[in-house]
This record gives structure tokens, sequence and C-alpha cells, in this order.
């Protein structure tokens, strides 16, 4: 719309001159009507100015504080508004949510040095907007956010010890939370969220750290290899007794008829089918196998 208003100032201007040119080397009368007939787009491109002059526009998510002499007089709300020309004018204030991010170094509750990055999330409120530009110039960021941020990461960070402030994240995040809320609600500014989006220590914290994570992991793993022998040794010793178990339950039933039997099974299994040349008798010594069988016939006649 303003560059509309300003496009009609300069078309009005353009055919009023063009108007007064032409008649500008006529006679005295041609002259002076010429003139009279170019005042209407004079004046009209002098109204065209004065409302381009007059004429703003609040875009949406702003609030124009509207400042007459320097004095801030009322707020718009966003659309199209008019001025005072050469007298008021509008300075927008952005009530749409805006993102900070703030680091700060810290120590712990055990004096451990800690690096703490937070995101920070807010508004203003719009009925203040004339307050924000007036107390703070515009300028929430850096004259009250920021360090509201960086004395809260001090005052909570220091109630943790290191180990604390990571296995307590989000009790950690709360803290800060609160603490910036109360320190914003004087001047309408809205918090919305809060995020630790890092935490870091000193190279030698983080060294001692995984240091112990390492060794916590080897006493684990020599715990779970003692339970595995033991678990081995057990078994063993439980193999080793049903083994004995089972050898004694055979001793049990042995018997001189079954030794012997088995006996004759092996030899049965081992006799290639001929006679030996001698046997050994208890009484006269090893006896040729000839001699024995000749004894046996005999005294197998005789007995008949």
């Amino acid at each position: 719309m303003e560059t509309l208003l300003f496009m009609g100032f300069l078309v009005l201007l353009l055919i009023g001159v063009t108007v007064g040119s032409i008649n500008f080397f006529r006679n005295d009368a041609a002259r002076i009507r010429g003139f009279s007939k170019a005042i209407p787009y004079f004046l009209g491109s002098a109204v065209m100015f004065i409302l381009y002059l007059s004429f703003t526009t609040v875009n949406s998510g702003t609030i124009g504080v509207v400042r007459r002499f320097g004095n801030p007089v009322r707020q718009l709300s966003p659309g199209a508004h008019l001025l005072l020309p050469f007298a008021e004018w509008q300075y927008p204030i952005d009530t749409q949510t805006r993102i900070v991010k703030p680091d700060e170094q810290a120590s712990s509750k055990d004096l451990q040095v800690v690096h703490t990055q937070v995101t920070f999330a807010y508004h203003i409120e719009p009925a203040f907007a004339t307050y924000m530009l007036v107390t703070l110039n515009n300028d929430a960021d850096n004259l009250v956010i920021k360090p509201a941020i960086l004395e809260a990461i001090k005052a909570t960070t220091a109630k943790y010890d290191a180990q604390e402030l990571i296995t307590n994240r989000p009790a950690v995040r709360d803290g800060i939370e609160d603490f910036v809320k109360q320190r914003l609600a004087p001047y309408h500014i809205i918090a919305e969220t809060t995020s630790i989006t890092d935490f870091s220590f000193t190279k030698t914290y983080e060294d001692a750290i995984e240091a112990k994570v390492t060794a916590q992991q080897n006493a684990e793993k020599a715990k779970n290899d003692l339970v595995r022998i033991q678990v081995q040794a057990q078994q063993q010793i439980a193999q080793a007794k049903g083994e004995a178990e089972a050898l004694r339950a055979q001793k049990e039933q042995i018997t001189p008829e079954l030794l012997q039997l088995r006996t004759i099974e092996m030899m049965k299994e081992k006799w290639d089918g001929q006679l030996p040349n001698v046997i050994v008798s208890s009484g006269q010594g090893a006896l040729p196998m000839m001699d024995v069988l000749e004894a046996g016939k005999k005294l197998a006649g005789n007995k008949r």
C-alpha cells in the first residue's frame, strides 16, 4: 500500500509538471490557464505524499509502538494504520517465539569445571511491548535473558556433583528453567522451553571417567569368568561322581560266574582254532600236547 501511495504521488506530480510546462511558452492568459489546470495535480500529489508519510503497516507477530516526538503514546496491532506525519513513528516489537543459546563454564559441587550450553525459548507478552521498548530498549536478549541463564547455570550446577549432572540431567534442566522463570517474570518475558544441549568436562576428568568405566567393565568380566569357572568345576565334579557311582554299581554286579563267562568269551574271540604245543601243569610243569592227548586216550580205554 505504501508503494502505491508513493507511485500515485509521483504520477500526479509528473502530470502537474507536464501540464504546467506545456503552457509555459504561451501568452500570459494561456499560461495562467495552464498553471491553473496543473494545480489539481499538484494538490493531489501533495495529498498522496502526506498519506504516504502517514501510512504504516504492522506485520504479523509484532506489536507497533507509536512514539510522538519520542514519547510512546499507544500500541498498534498487526494491520494497516495511519500516523500523524512528521510527528509520529512506529517501532515494531517482536512477540513471536525467540531462541537464545548461551553457554557458560561453572563449577560442580565437587569442584569439577563443567561447560554447559542451554537452549532457551521465550516470547514477550504483547500487552507489554511498550514496556519492552522503553525499559529494555528492545534488547531483552543481552540485557536480562542471557545474564539470567548464565547465573542459573552457575547456581544449579553448584548443587550437584559432576557425575550427578549427567545422571540427573532432567532435574538440572528443571532447576535452570525455574531459576530463569523467576528472574524474567518481572520483565513480562514468558519462558517456553529450556533444554540442556551440551555438558562437557575437562579432559582430565573425562579420562578419569573412562578409566573408571573400563575398570568396572573389567571387574564385571572377571566376575562373570569366575562364575563360569565355578559352574564348569561343579559340572566336572558332578560328572566324576556319576562315573564313580556307575563304576561302583558295575563292581557290585560282578560274580565269579560272570568273570568266567567274560574270560571264555575273550578266549573264544582270540583263539585261532589251533591247539597249543604244550600245556602247563602245576605238578609236572610244561608237558607236550601230544603226551597229554595219549594219556587221555589210555585213561578212556581203561574206563571201558
